[in-house]
């Protein structure tokens, strides 16, 4: 029992010691850090306030995924965590862009398509649609069909107007053969480490109404 309660104390007293120098060490006389541990930890939650740079702690991030760490070091990564892209692309025919593929990996990234722009390729937006393609003008416009869906393990493209034509109006009549479009596409690609995949689609009927009158329960998780 004696020796018991030495062995604490020898051990709290090095703690203690080193303690006063700003570091503290488990299983090392001369700590590196603030805490240097050296040997296996558990916990069962850990929390980084301001971790800061690999390069200035000498370590790499962690990051979850689906109840699991994964190791996430930039130095030997080609692609960080939250990836912004701009993706333009010419020579687009007035029917839009129908299956572009990226070539991003869809198992080890999410890609979010949030804005975009049509244009010509001088880069005016000269741009108007033709509904139904028939050179009629019939007070209608196509819906935008502007989306980023996985196909074959790669993120794809879609690009274009419902039932309706891109055209170019630099010209009078407008011209309905022009296929020289420019899409600007901006992205954001998140790394499947940092986001969570089982997180139920979200239905609510507005009945008709703008929305602002509806109580709908907040997503969970959020």
């Amino acid at each position: 029992m004696k020796k018991k309660i030495y062995i604490t104390i020898i051990m709290c007293l090095g703690i203690f010691l080193n303690a006063q120098k700003g570091k503290v060490g488990i299983n090392t006389s001369n700590p590196a850090e603030t805490l240097d541990v050296n040997g296996k930890t558990y916990t069962n939650s850990l929390y980084l306030r301001n971790p800061g740079e690999p390069t200035m702690t000498g370590g790499s991030f962690l990051a979850t995924s689906q109840n699991g760490l994964q190791l996430y070091d930039p130095s030997l990564e080609s692609s960080g965590l939250f990836n912004y892209l701009k993706l333009t692309l010419t020579g687009v025919s007035g029917a839009g862009i129908t299956d572009y593929d990226t070539k991003i990996d869809a198992n080890n990234f999410l890609v979010i398509l949030h804005n975009y722009s049509f244009k010509l390729n001088d880069g005016t937006t000269n741009v108007m649609l033709d509904y139904g393609d028939n050179g009629v003008n019939d007070n209608k416009q196509g819906s935008p069909d502007v989306v980023a869906f996985k196909s074959n393990g790669t993120w794809h493209i879609r690009a274009k107007f419902s039932d309706s034509r891109i055209i170019a109006t630099n010209s009078n009549p407008p011209s309905r053969t022009y296929n020289n479009f420019t899409v600007d596409l901006y992205l954001m690609a998140y790394r499947r480490l940092i986001e969570k995949q089982n997180i139920s689609d979200i239905n609510a009927n507005l009945g008709g109404t703008d929305g602002s009158t509806q109580t709908i329960s907040k997503p969970s998780g959020f």
